[in-house]
């Protein structure tokens, strides 16, 4: 290994003291500082009503269909059919 090369001394300074405070000056103590406060609440939002839906009602549709025949001459035939229909 390598020879470590011997260093200059350097002269030691005093060690800084410990535990005083800095001294404020007046115009600083004057000043107040700014006080956390709490912040103000958002505006509730007005929800849109939820629309309701109709009740979807049946449509009945009635259907009477009536026929006369006349097959043969003094024979008549009377047919009568009815429907009734329930559409969604």
């Amino acid at each position: 290994m390598a020879k470590s090369k011997k260093r200059a001394k350097v002269q030691k300074r005093g060690k800084l003291q410990r535990g005083k405070t800095r001294k404020v000056a007046k115009a600083a103590k004057a000043t107040k500082r700014p006080v956390a406060r709490a912040k103000p609440k958002p505006a509730p939002v007005k929800k849109a009503a939820r629309r309701v839906r109709q009740p979807v009602t049946l449509v009945v549709e009635t259907v009477a269909v009536e026929v006369i025949e006349q097959p043969a001459p003094g024979v008549i035939t009377v047919t009568e059919v009815e429907e009734t229909r329930k559409a969604s």
